[in-house]
């Protein structure tokens, strides 16, 4: 078995991965090519998320020896939406991590606040089957990126190194709180009552340190314990958001693989991804305990207290976030179930109606090939109709809509 390549020192880094790319045409003795792979996160060394990632190093490592991947742990690559865009050209190859939104900003769904409550609703929204996820994956692919697994974590939560008074009230409470740079979570950061600090996560330890910034919001306790636990005296557990990561790999060193190399990535995925379903419910509690023993004190919510978080979130936030992903993702999310019927209004924010038609008939599931799509427009109809059916829509119905029309047109498009 070929032992797992660990690189800690910047410069090694450097010096390595020039010498991989070199190496990474020659072929095995069965004629196969060699792919040494560079898979990045920004976990710290000995995290959860770090032990889980190499064991997935590790079975790839074992299975093939075509393959070789090497783990660059604690963000030695760069930030993930620096690495994201990297792997995107190939010159990085993999990256488990969060989503970063600089290229797409559709992608910032994935960390939007109070979408489930419990681990159950987790499941069915982002595990890799789902047709949630599916549309992530159609997004990546747009980036030239192969999508191969989803990495539950946890319930989010905020550390601060200042106490907070009456932190349930969610009043103004002049406290500088990091969030991460999208809309969703400064803007939840902001309606639990802090000043909204948008700041790249390599940045945040020091600032905490120094006192750039009170807290952060944007990880959980397995999270703050591995990488802040020295900066931080209080932990919240806001559950303000559900943290997953994703595993992926550059599409064209995916599709320069033979269907074999591609089977052992996919299935060593498909383990990490379903071992860690199983396991992380349980770890919640369990790194609290440890930031607890650690000396952070966990200032904890009532049931009552929770539900009104969430309830002023789907009240003031969840607007906002339809205006800025578009209706059809924030529907997907929230409810992650099949439609009769969709009736499609053309002109949406951010993705207009041909876009997202196109895009539900590209997922990879029955439903979304044959479920019935109607176009909804103010638009002529020899502008628009012709269109409309070239994305994949299935009839046209003219703003404004006469009921008896509109239920003459969807039982037409029900049974075609």
């Amino acid at each position: 078995m070929k032992m797992r390549k660990r690189l800690i020192a910047i410069s090694l880094v450097l010096g390595m991965t020039a010498g991989l790319a070199a190496c990474g045409n020659k072929t095995n003795q069965n004629g196969e090519q060699n792919f040494f792979l560079k898979l990045s996160h920004y976990r710290a060394e000995g995290s959860v998320a770090d032990v889980d990632i190499n064991k997935f190093a590790d079975e790839v490592n074992a299975a093939d020896d075509s393959l070789e991947v090497w783990v660059y742990p604690a963000a030695q690559l760069g930030d993930y939406t620096t690495v994201q865009e990297l792997v995107s050209i190939g010159d990085v190859e993999m990256q488990f991590a969060t989503l970063g939104t600089s290229v797409d900003k559709y992608l910032g769904i994935t960390s939007a606040p109070y979408i489930c409550s419990n681990w159950d609703d987790a499941y069915k929204i982002f595990n890799r089957d789902s047709e949630f996820t599916a549309t992530i994956a159609d997004h990546l692919a747009d980036q030239n990126i192969k999508l191969l697994s989803v990495y539950p974590l946890y319930f989010g939560g905020a550390i601060m190194n200042k106490e907070v008074d009456d932190p349930a009230s969610m009043k103004n409470q002049g406290i500088k709180v990091r969030c991460q740079t999208m809309k969703g979570p400064e803007l939840v950061t902001t309606m639990l009552g802090y000043i909204a600090t948008p700041m790249a996560l390599n940045d945040c330890f020091t600032s905490l340190q120094t006192g750039v910034i009170d807290g952060m919001i944007g990880s959980g306790a397995e999270g703050y314990y591995s990488s802040y636990r020295d900066v931080a005296k209080y932990y919240l557990p806001y559950n303000d958001h559900f943290e997953v990561w994703y595993l992926y790999i550059n599409m064209d060193k995916w599709n320069e693989m033979s269907k074999k190399q591609q089977e052992v990535l996919q299935t060593a995925a498909n383990h990490l991804e379903d071992e860690r379903w199983k396991e992380a419910p349980t770890q919640t509690e369990e790194y609290e305990q440890k930031l607890e023993d650690y000396g952070v004190q966990i200032i904890n919510f009532t049931d009552e207290e929770l539900d009104a978080f969430y309830e002023r979130c789907q009240k003031e936030v969840w607007p906002k976030l339809t205006e800025l992903y578009g209706q059809e993702a924030v529907d997907m999310v929230s409810k992650n179930c099949n439609y009769d019927v969709i009736l499609m209004d053309l002109m949406m924010p951010v993705m207009d109606g041909m876009e997202a038609a196109r895009r539900i008939r590209k997922l990879e599931t029955d439903h979304a090939k044959n479920v019935p799509i109607l176009a909804m427009t103010a638009q002529s109809a020899s502008d628009s109709e012709q269109m409309c059916k070239d994305a994949g829509m299935n009839g046209y119905v003219a703003k404004p809509v006469a009921a008896k029309l509109l239920t003459i047109e969807i039982r037409k498009a029900m049974q075609c």
